[in-house]
């Protein structure tokens, strides 16, 4: 970025101009100011009178215009049960149990409208950027579907493809209808980093892994999912200790461990 009263050298794409106020960052804060954008990146700000040329000019006349948020972690497709009466009030894993039967019915066209709706809610309150772990897997392509919806709407996405392993048939959590196998899960984590992460600066699409929590999958996928990211050079993510009821829960008993020491041990 150029200093906050340097036009960019060349013509812009985008002039945003007249802001009440413009927040460049921390320190900066400009009455009045503008910024202008070429190739999706902000290549300068400045003060009124010292705007450049653009292909198309904004007035923010009366607006706050300031970076965009960040949201590093969502379940988009659970807007799709919002406020479900049944698994309001309860506990975490209550809530889950009673929503697990539902989320087993998610499908392309369901992942695709929760997460443009979901995209389009957080563009309206600021957030320009956002992950997203998607870990039930009730049919394929649905992470596909996400960045679909990312892609029409010009968000920048960070998608996390989560996974579980274990059902309650294995003293998991969920019903067998929304795990996967290991192999599964592997073979989809590398189709989704090879065909869409992008790793470039200021990418609009990158792919990470997040198995959804130490006793949702096994020990071996946790490690081969880990191993995996590091081939090629992706993120991990995963949910730890949400909640008290991970403490008494008999999936960390039979690991005799508490989430922290078992996240340790797996290279947490």
């Amino acid at each position: 970025m150029t200093s906050a009263v340097e036009p960019p050298v060349r013509a812009a794409e985008l002039l945003v101009k007249d802001a009440e106020l413009l927040v460049v960052d921390g320190d900066r804060e400009i009455p009045g100011g503008w910024l202008a954008v070429s190739g999706g990146r902000v290549t300068g700000v400045g003060a009124a009178g010292s705007e450049p040329e653009a292909r198309t000019t904004v007035s923010a006349a009366g607006r706050l215009v300031t970076p965009g948020l960040v949201n590093t972690h969502h379940h988009i497709y659970q807007n799709l049960t919002r406020s479900y009466a049944p698994a309001v009030n309860g506990s975490l894993f209550d809530w889950l149990t009673t929503l697990y039967p539902l989320w087993a019915d998610l499908d392309e066209e369901a992942a695709y409208v929760s997460a443009y709706v979901g995209m389009a809610e957080l563009l309206m309150g600021g957030c320009t950027t956002s992950s997203d772990h998607l870990y039930v897997h009730p049919r394929p392509r649905l992470v596909d579907a996400e960045i679909r919806a990312a892609r029409d709407t010009g968000f920048r996405f960070h998608a996390t493809r989560g996974s579980m392993t274990r059902s309650v048939d294995d003293g998991g959590l969920p019903p067998r209808s929304v795990t996967q196998t290991e192999d599964e899960v592997l073979a989809d984590s590398e189709r989704l980093i090879t065909t869409y992460h992008d790793p470039e600066p200021g990418a609009l699409v990158r792919v990470a892994l997040a198995p959804c929590s130490p006793f949702s999958v096994t020990k071996s996928l946790m490690t081969a999912t880990a191993e995996l990211a590091e081939r090629h050079d992706v993120r991990l993510h995963t949910h730890l200790a949400e909640d008290h009821d991970e403490d008494t829960y008999p999936a960390w008993r039979r690991m005799a461990a508490a989430p922290s020491s078992t996240s340790s041990r797996r290279g947490g």
